[in-house]
């Protein structure tokens, strides 16, 4: 029996979906197996919890999606850096505009972002490793990758990946309650759009990867630095 494009693309879709669910399926177990590690107070302790966590995150989506990854790996251009660069610039540029917004409106920062900053406090080496080298790629495996095949058109795979990408990075709405968190949701998506968008042009995981790479990283060392000086 012949199975339609249209059929395909929905199978796709929710395989994108599955993949997800995977995604914080893993992130609970794990959680509930090192979680009392996570924050221990001895800093190589909680810092070699929280890379196991994004180790066996990466291992499992790396075995499932090893084909992709191989062939990205191997036929990854050189021009595709500057492709990476120009969205970059584009989304951290929107990104920036959106923050701009809802700061002066709300004021403060997003749960995440606040989270984030105190791990990279606490734990600066964990938290480079993790947020800048492991945890892109965990990111671009499960919310790009996954969906790839279910999109024909560029714009749409961008804004449906960009809004589960950004929904992910807006969970403490779920636990709280707080809607002022759901304002967020639009700075978040706004730089997935754009991780998108730099996948599809290329059609190779590895230039997103790069996008969102250069973006943790400068985040993170800027970071650091002023936690340096502070």
């Amino acid at each position: 029996m012949m199975v339609d494009s249209k059929e395909i693309k929905i199978l796709e879709f929710f395989k994108g979906l599955g993949t997800v669910l995977l995604y914080y399926v893993i992130s609970l177990i794990m959680g509930r197996l090192i979680g009392k590690f996570y924050y221990h107070d001895n800093i190589v302790v909680a810092s070699l919890a929280q890379i196991c966590l994004y180790v066996v995150l990466l291992c499992v989506l790396g075995i499932i999606y090893h084909k992709r990854l191989i062939h990205d790996f191997k036929s990854f251009k050189g021009d595709y850096v500057g492709v990476a660069l120009k969205n970059w610039i584009i989304g951290i540029g929107v990104m920036f505009i959106c923050n701009l917004i809802i700061s002066s409106v709300v004021g403060g920062i997003a749960s995440n972002e606040e989270a984030n900053r105190n791990l990279i406090a606490s734990y600066p080496v964990s938290s480079f490793i993790t947020m800048v080298f492991l945890g892109p790629l965990i990111e671009e495996i499960t919310f790009r990758a996954s969906f790839k095949k279910a999109f024909n058109k560029w714009y749409l795979f961008a804004l449906v990946t960009a809004l589960i990408f950004g929904s992910a990075h807006i969970l403490s709405f779920f636990t709280t309650g707080d809607f002022l968190e759901l304002l967020y949701l639009l700075p978040y998506s706004a730089l997935g759009f754009f991780f998108g968008k730099a996948f599809f042009e290329t059609d190779n995981i590895y230039t997103s990867y790069l996008v969102h790479m250069i973006h943790n990283g400068v985040c993170v060392i800027l970071l650091l630095i002023l936690n340096t000086l502070g």
